[in-house]
């Protein structure tokens, strides 16, 4: 996916996540018992997010890295192509 829409994703990831670990989500899994993989399930389901999150800006920094490489390609092969929206003439 291009970069801009990485950032809407991580944008709604982070939002999501905010509301998930707050009052009105996690009441959701306040229980101590059952555990998933040795945690509580309200520490699992912070640890959950916490990965998600996690992934979401690695795949964000790739589409980053990917943008620039191909802005500096772009600079550097003398095509006009290089700023998206410049005035070339």
């Amino acid at each position: 996916m291009p970069y801009p829409v990485w950032r809407r994703v991580a944008w709604c990831c982070h939002l999501l996540f905010a509301l998930a670990v707050t009052w009105p989500g996690q009441t959701l899994v306040n229980a101590p018992a059952p555990f998933v993989l040795g945690l509580p399930r309200q520490m699992a389901w912070v640890a959950g997010w916490i990965v998600a999150s996690l992934l979401v800006m690695w795949r964000l920094d790739a589409a980053r890295n990917r943008e620039v490489a191909r802005t500096a390609d772009g600079a550097r092969d003398g095509s006009k192509t290089a700023r998206a929206g410049a005035d070339v003439g």
